[in-house]
């Protein structure tokens, strides 16, 4: 139950911190002051009875933004039953009469122009078209009627609509979203096979990231995100095109647009940024001593290390197990399970910046490429990293043609047998770091080298020891935790892709591991790439 003290401290710090926010909310959404007023009002008295009610939120800040979100919805909603009545009005009660020259209406007084202008720039093209044709080049209700496929009737009765729109908009002191001056920055993170480029061409310019970020968890329409960011709608409906085309955007009923992938708050990530430092700080110890075991396991195999130092070996295989525990609560194909129209399989989540993490870490990317069962994989961090700053490798994998020339290298094959072209392959090959060549001209791949079923007889081993058993154990407690604080942000729509988006989201726990390895001296190297290839 709560307190009087703290229901007070609560009514004091919604009035202090949220009020103004929640009325700049109410604006954008309604683009009507009186309207914007109303609405802050009646939000802040549905939060003040429910905590007069004695209700305990636990997450105060989420359950705030959720009352606004229930009430602008029941707002919204009378709206549209008051727009479909105005709609419904008998036909002839609307007074437009159909002339061929461009009239002087009450709407386009020299004084007015300006204003006109501006709301032309915000309604949609359903009655911009209309607008347009009608005022401005002077065609008949009858040949707009025939042009667009409608009925005469459905013409004039979007024009009277139109012109309310238009009146009712230029009497209005229009402002601009923050988004038109100050762009919100996000980081991306994409997975899966990516053929034609996307998602990353499509995420390039500012634009459309803030149209994403302005629809994520909160359907817009063409007229709201153009007010947000200060562009006309006729621009903005093409930018929203080629999201929708790209699949980043999803389309909602009553025109409106969501974004169709997780963009990550800060707050959520502030979170699930706690519990990676937790389980990292409880359990890095814990990986570096079964990393070591592995590295045994794996030599008794008969697995290759190249040039690596047994230093460097082990912390490749902490990562592994680090990343086999973390995706062993999930469904396979957790990372590729998308089906593109542009025939790949990625997926994306996005990161709000501003996050914080108590413990320092450093981002390691995971990279390969492979066919036929034979692929390569590994860990790398950034380019120019200072932790970890030793790059072993020219790029973050070869190219993918190249991997039958590895394959041949990691079978022992004499570079003598080669080819022009398989000789050339172990050049570049060589030069970009991925092989070695031995002073007696035989060559060698330089990673760690997993042949035939020795992969599987690795993991038949792991399964075999009680701290690995264990750790899979208290990660699955991990995730679920990180599940209910992804639930608690995202939204209705991203439930088919929900485990996706949790296991993209907790990229930290990786980041902060390799950091303590570091930190606490278990990794006394300085290589930023630590490479894996299976043939």
């Amino acid at each position: 139950m709560i307190t009087s003290t703290d229901k007070n401290l609560l009514i004091h710090n919604l009035l202090h911190d949220y009020a103004e926010k929640l009325f700049y909310f109410c604006l954008k959404k309604t683009s009507n002051n009186y309207a914007a007023e109303d609405l802050t009002s009646d939000i802040l008295l549905n939060i003040i009875t429910a905590l007069e009610k004695g209700i305990v939120p636990e997450h105060f800040s989420a359950w705030v933004w959720q009352i606004a979100r229930n009430r602008y919805s029941v707002w919204a909603g009378k709206k549209h039953k008051q727009n479909a009545s105005e709609s419904a009005a008998d036909i002839e009660e609307i007074e437009i009469e159909d002339r061929t020259a461009v009239p002087e209406d009450v709407l386009i007084h020299k004084d007015q122009l300006l204003l006109l202008r501006r709301e032309m720039s915000f309604i949609s093209s359903n009655y911009r078209d209309i607008v347009v044709a009608y005022y401005f080049q002077g065609i008949k209700i009858s040949d707009i009627a025939l042009s667009l496929n409608l009925p005469e009737g459905t013409v004039m009765s979007k024009l009277h609509r139109a012109r309310n729109i238009l009146k009712e908009g230029m009497n209005m002191a229009r402002e601009f979203g923050e988004r038109s001056y100050h762009p919100e920055q996000i980081s991306f993170c994409a997975s899966g096979n990516q053929p034609s480029g996307l998602p990353w061409s499509a995420i390039k310019r500012k634009i459309p990231v803030n149209i994403l970020c302005h629809t994520h968890n909160n359907p817009c329409t063409i007229q709201e995100l153009a007010l947000e960011l200060g562009i006309a709608a006729p621009y903005m409906e093409e930018e929203v095109e080629l999201l929708l085309q790209a699949e980043l955007l999803k389309k909602l009923n009553h025109e409106k647009y969501l974004t169709n992938f997780f963009i990550v708050p800060r707050e959520c990530q502030n979170e699930i940024n706690e519990k990676c430092c937790g389980f990292a700080e409880q359990h890095a110890e814990v990986f570096w001593q079964l990393a070591e075991k592995a590295l045994k396991k794996a030599t008794e195999l008969g697995v290759t290390t190249g040039d690596y130092s047994d230093n460097d070996a082990q912390m490749f295989f902490a990562f592994y197990l680090e990343q086999t525990i973390e995706t062993a609560p999930f469904s396979e194909n957790l990372y590729s399970n998308f089906k593109r129209a542009d025939g790949g399989s990625w997926g994306l989540i996005g990161f709000e910046n501003g996050s914080t993490c108590r413990l320092p870490s450093t981002f390691f990317n995971n990279n390969g490429n492979g066919w036929e069962g034979v692929n390569w994989d590994g860990y790398q961090t950034h380019p120019g990293d200072d932790v970890f700053g030793k790059r072993r490798y020219k790029n973050d994998v070869p190219d993918s043609y190249l991997n039958s020339t590895l394959k041949m290298i990691a079978k022992n094959s004499d570079p003598a047998s080669f080819s022009e072209v398989e000789k050339d392959n172990l050049r570049k090959l060589t030069e970009d770091g991925f092989c070695g060549v031995r002073s007696d001209g035989t060559a060698f791949v330089n990673a760690l080298v997993f042949q035939d079923d020795m992969r599987s007889g690795f993991h038949d081993y792991l399964n075999t020891l009680p701290e690995y058993i264990s750790l899979l154990e208290n990660m699955r407690d991990f995730i679920d935790a990180v599940k209910e604080i992804v639930s608690r942000y995202s939204n209705k729509y991203l439930q088919d892709d929900f485990e996706y988006y949790v296991g993209m989201s907790i990229v930290e726990l990786r980041s902060v591991l390799s950091r303590l390895w570091k930190d606490k001296g278990f990794y006394t190297g300085e290589s930023a790439q630590f490479c894996v290839f299976y043939c």
